[in-house]
């Protein structure tokens, strides 16, 4: 049995290379010109599949699957034109984030929590969120949010990761300018 070849990840079916075709597009900025050679392509085609049946592409992104007409299912949002506003607080009981969303128009207040996207799942946050992750949700829902809320996320995140509100955080938390400019107020 020793003489047997590990499996190679060379062939691969028509959604896989549509997976694949995606993520390359999307990271083509940062992609260099180097020539990959067959581990790094192997490497690359596991982290982007999991079984034969299933794509993990959307690995770190929970709202995948989430309708982001959620909310006018929900009775929330009316019109698309609504401007709702994504705001957190902090629990006095137990510490842990709360966010809801406000509708402008009508004063309209839903909870967010992670049971409205995923039923299985719990009704708290945590003691804090990352950025990105804060980000990500508005971006989902078509949510905007202040300046000030976003520095208490990046505050509280950074008390919470690093000790101290003061503690610059790591890029890999923060949501790219592009992506924070489209859901501020």
């Amino acid at each position: 049995m020793s003489d047997i070849q590990k499996p190679s990840f060379s062939l691969l079916n028509q959604k896989e290379v549509d997976a694949l075709v995606d993520f390359l597009n999307d990271k083509r900025n940062s992609i260099n010109s180097d020539v990959m050679n067959q581990n790094s392509i192997d490497k690359l085609i596991t982290l982007i599949t999991g079984d034969s049946n299933h794509i993990i592409l959307d690995l770190f992104d929970p709202f995948a699957s989430v309708d982001p007409s959620l909310l006018a299912a929900l009775d929330f949002r009316i019109d698309e034109k609504d401007v709702c506003e994504l705001c957190c607080s902090v629990d006095d009981s137990s510490g842990f984030i709360s966010l809801s969303a406000r509708n402008t128009i009508t004063g309209k207040i839903l909870s967010i929590t992670p049971k409205l996207i995923n039923e299985n799942d719990t009704d708290e946050w945590g003691y804090s969120i990352s950025p990105v992750f804060f980000n990500r949700i508005a971006k989902i829902f078509n949510l905007k949010y202040t300046t000030e809320t976003h520095d208490t996320i990046c505050n509280i995140f950074a008390k919470h990761t690093y000790g101290s509100e003061n503690h610059k955080i790591a890029e890999i938390y923060l949501p790219a300018n592009q992506a924070l400019l489209e859901c501020m107020l």
